[in-house]
């Protein structure tokens, strides 16, 4: 049986021009591969043509079991386009979606005109072995009965009982990474070049934010590999593609004060010569301000930090627990151990208004080196989604537009072109300041030197009106 494991084309943030491949996808063909099972994983935004080349690989080598990540909100409309492109080219294919999306709206996802035979509800390694196990023996009627699926009966959607989580990460094999294209141009994260990759080390959140599909998508369960195991990872990258910078995506690196120590243990043993920079919440910050010195030694230089807001009405909302002064004391403690700090704001809840914005864009000027502001984005299967919804304040409809940059409901008092307007607003007056646009060329640090200069890019290209356009995205008849 030859499976595919596919993560759709999708648009690129012009900003950045950055991709990581989907560690799922990875993680699910590392045991695919230890069971002896044919499987190939086709990272389509890293293909040249990535509509037409997808295309062509299904009509060659005609899959018999096809899985689909549909990882975000905003990646849907990719996601669910694939699945028909499938359902049209092999329609005798056995087609499985699966991720966070595809997860929280599994009802609406089913009924798509692609006619997925199943969805994997959450965490999906465990479940797509059994239903390529099933498959093999030629033995469909069992796959349906499997634990941690979701399917259509007579039209009737049908939920089995969920599957119980993998308690120890390390106990899965190494990602996969022989089966993707690590030389790919869409890897670079642009402006740090060939020697940056992302990373995940650890698989959801304890906190219970209001808008995070993390959040909902683990049900408020973190699990970390070992520290050990992390740095076995990044040693291999290392030495077997020459990567030196890392990206760590997840929410919170640090969630786990014990695995930070192992993990700083292991790489001061390791030897290893490597930048990295993860997220973080405020609170673990603060919490590991002694083992910030030993962080900054061994390659940290800089820390995406959750400010979200420093309204206590806003903060309240989001169920964010932390206050203006936790956020202060997590941004000097960086600054003091000379790690850069990007703040992370979210605006639009519904308590916002100009002044709330104003007043957060005076605190990241004064404290942060870059803010990352990102419009509040009620997303599927949330505590705020179903608040918002309920509440008939959900204008926009598009999923596609569920990538934090387009407003999709109104403030109590602004509107959604407000909200937009003034998101925008901020932007160019933060990234405009002298101290930017000087430091693209002045400053010491050679890390905001190249943040810098891709902010110059990007504001320089809008302004002459010829933004980056992504190569041959939709060359296919496929995408509309």
């Amino acid at each position: 049986m030859k499976i595919f494991l596919i993560d759709p084309p999708h648009h690129l943030f012009p900003g950045l021009r950055m991709w990581a491949p989907s560690f799922g996808l990875l993680s699910i063909a590392s045991l695919l591969n230890l069971k002896g099972y044919d499987v190939k994983i086709c990272d389509a935004t890293t293909f040249n043509h990535p509509w037409g080349d997808l295309i062509k690989q299904l009509k060659e080598e005609k899959p018999d079991l096809v899985g689909i990540t549909c990882q975000s909100t905003c990646m849907s409309p990719e996601a669910i386009k694939t699945a028909e492109i499938v359902r049209e080219l092999l329609p005798s294919s056995f087609i499985i979606l699966g991720g966070t999306h595809a997860t929280m709206m599994a009802k609406e996802v089913l009924k798509t005109k692609g006619k997925p035979d199943l969805i994997v509800m959450g965490e999906g390694e465990l479940t797509f072995i059994e239903i390529a196990k099933l498959l093999t023996e030629g033995d469909r009627i069992s796959v349906f009965e499997i634990p941690g699926i979701a399917y259509l009966k007579e039209g009737k959607f049908n939920l089995n009982h969920a599957r119980k989580l993998i308690e120890d990460l390390d106990t899965l094999p190494m990602p996969s990474y022989h089966l993707i294209n690590m030389d790919a141009e869409a890897y670079y994260w642009h402006g740090m070049g060939k020697r940056a990759f992302g990373i995940s080390t650890s698989r959801g959140c304890g906190d219970r934010c209001a808008y995070c599909s993390e959040t909902a998508f683990w049900d408020g369960h973190w699990r970390g590999r070992s520290g050990q195991a992390v740095v076995e990872e990044i040693k291999f990258l290392n030495k077997r593609y020459n990567k030196s910078l890392f990206i760590i995506n997840e929410n919170s690196f640090n969630w786990n004060r014990k695995r930070v120590e192992e993990f700083l243990e292991f790489l001061g043993k390791s030897g290893l010569k490597i930048d990295f920079w993860f997220q973080s919440r405020v609170k673990d910050i603060i919490r590991d301000k002694d083992l910030m010195p030993e962080f900054k030694r061994l390659g940290l230089y800089e820390v995406m930090l959750g400010i979200e807001s420093i309204n206590p009405k806003v903060l309240d909302h989001y169920n964010k627990r932390q206050n203006l002064e936790m956020a202060e004391e997590a941004i000097a403690i960086l600054k003091k151990n000379r790690i850069m700090v990007m703040t992370n704001v979210m605006f639009g809840d519904e308590w916002d208004d100009e002044n709330t914005l104003k007043a957060i864009l005076k605190f990241v000027k004064k404290r942060g080196d870059f803010l990352v502001l990102t419009i509040t984005t009620p997303l599927p299967g949330t505590l705020y989604y179903k608040e918002c919804e309920a509440a008939g304040r959900i204008e926009e409809k598009d999923f596609s537009k569920y990538d934090f940059m387009h407003p999709i409901m109104p403030t109590k008092y602004l509107s959604r072109q407000e909200v937009a307007h003034l998101h925008q607003k901020a932007l160019r007056s933060f990234y405009t300041q002298p101290k930017i646009l000087l430091g693209a060329i002045y400053n010491r640090n050679p890390f905001k030197r190249m943040a810098y200069r891709l902010i110059m890019r990007y504001v320089w290209e809008n302004a002459t009106k010829r933004p980056w356009k992504q190569p041959n995205l939709e060359s296919s008849p496929y995408y509309s």
